[in-house]
């Protein structure tokens, strides 16, 4: 198990790296330049002076080199991929000061740096200067003359802050090595796996708690479905998730917000944001908890509808299938219960499409957010992309197409590994071949 497991895991490199390939490509093919939201107006050029015009095409070609776009496109992929995995880059003169200056701060005493932090930030500075004369002159002198102390910026709290594009793995020898470095956002120039680390809880949020609600009510409908077959509740039930699985979630959505969250029908729900205008600090965890999931509730629902319809009519056509077997004729034969029957026997051997079917539940959800985000203006990654692709955020768009394959192609593994949970008589050397 753990082979196959590290097998896979391997092989998801490759997988990521051709993906990435495709998607890097596609969204440099598109029409469009980013650096004509820069401009604004006065991209074209149109109704302009022939020397206005010079201007502007030497800012757009200035813009260009700055944003990296200069470059042939395979030079660009290349340079955003290794900057993904590890990059190696050079501590500037005013980090390695700054670094020094925490060392020294390092070096006093507790009670020195809790005097130190109650002082103004001139005073900070003049009785640190004091202090660390005693104890490293050299480097107290080679501090005073660089340009990090004429700054101002002297705090006796800390000093160096990684300010880079990526997450800092480790500092030697004059360099420093990040990863996860996405680059920086066209539209405001900051980090980008910064602005993804805040949307991103909101985002696995919605999809966790749907996918929970998929299953808890799913696979206990199918199940139930399948032993009234036939009924007029199986084919009532059976006919509404059929409507249900064949309705769009954008469309859910909208209705939702026209008839639940609206004055002229029933306003029993926000259509948007994730808490309340008025929400302080100053409220209790329990109201903070209460005020989020009644945001939350309709976009979890609009998310989830589809799920558990779907995973309602696989699990009632693979119980039927199992309750035709000759192994439930046996334990019928045996003198067993029907419930013993179903719940021991039919219902895990029914589980093994469900947990196959599984493998692109997440991914679709994903891809899902960005219409249920956008809809109820929920913060996170599904609306952070479509804001990034109408602003031809380059780097941002690559950004969410990774992770979002790579919480697919982890999706697909767990499902994998939960396919032997469920029936131990399968072998990985099967799911291999």
């Amino acid at each position: 198990m753990l082979g196959y497991i590290l097998q896979r895991s391997l092989l998801m490199v490759p997988t990521l790296v051709g993906i990435t390939v495709i998607s890097f490509f596609i969204m440099h093919l598109a029409p469009g330049d980013p650096v004509d939201l820069f401009l604004g107006g006065v991209a074209g050029g149109e109704g302009l002076a022939s020397d206005r015009q010079q201007d502007i095409e030497k800012t757009r070609q200035e813009l260009r080199r700055q944003l990296g776009l200069d470059q042939p496109v395979h030079v660009q992929y290349f340079n955003w991929v290794t900057s993904l995995f590890l990059k190696v880059e050079s501590i500037s003169t005013f980090d390695r000061s700054a670094m020094r200056a925490d060392r020294l701060l390092e070096r006093l005493e507790a009670s020195e740096r809790r005097a130190l932090a109650g002082l103004d930030r001139a005073d900070q500075k003049e009785r640190f200067l004091v202090l660390v004369r005693e104890l490293a002159p050299a480097d107290a002198s080679e501090l005073e003359r660089s340009s990090f102390w004429e700054g101002r910026t002297f705090s006796a709290e800390g000093n160096y802050t990684y300010r880079g594009a990526g997450i800092e793995l480790a500092k030697l020898a004059g360099y420093r090595f990040v990863t996860l470095d996405f680059g920086r956002s066209f539209k405001d120039n900051q980090p980008v796996i910064g602005r993804i680390m805040e949307r991103l809880p909101v985002t696995l949020e919605i999809n966790i708690i749907a996918v929970i609600i998929a299953y808890l009510v799913g696979l206990p409908l199918g199940v139930w479905l399948a032993v009234k077959q036939n009924t007029l509740t199986d084919r009532a039930l059976t006919s509404g998730t059929f409507v249900l699985w064949s309705m769009p979630s954008f469309w859910v959505g909208m209705l939702l917000i026209i008839f639940l969250c609206n004055r002229e029908f029933f306003y029993w729900f926000p259509a948007s944001g994730i808490q309340s205008l008025e929400a302080s600090g100053d409220w209790s965890a329990w109201r903070i908890l209460t005020d989020h999931m009644y945001h939350m509730f309709l976009p979890v629902l609009a998310s989830a509808y589809i799920s558990f319809a779907t995973i309602s009519r696989f699990m009632r056509t693979s119980m039927l299938e199992n309750l035709r077997q000759d192994y439930v004729r046996t334990a019928r034969a045996k003198g067993l219960s029907e419930k013993v029957v179903i719940l021991r026997h039919v219902y895990r051997n029914s589980l093994i499409p469900i947990v196959t079917t599984s493998a692109g539940l997440l991914p679709a959800m994903i891809a899902g957010s960005v219409f249920i985000e956008t809809i109820f203006t929920i913060p996170g990654m599904g609306l952070l992309g479509f804001e990034s692709v109408l602003n031809r955020d380059y780097p941002m768009v690559m950004a969410i197409f990774t992770i979002g394959s790579l919480l697919s192609l982890l999706g697909i593994l767990v499902a994998d590994i939960l396919l032997k949970v469920v029936d131990p008589r399968i072998t990985f050397d099967q799911l291999q071949g």
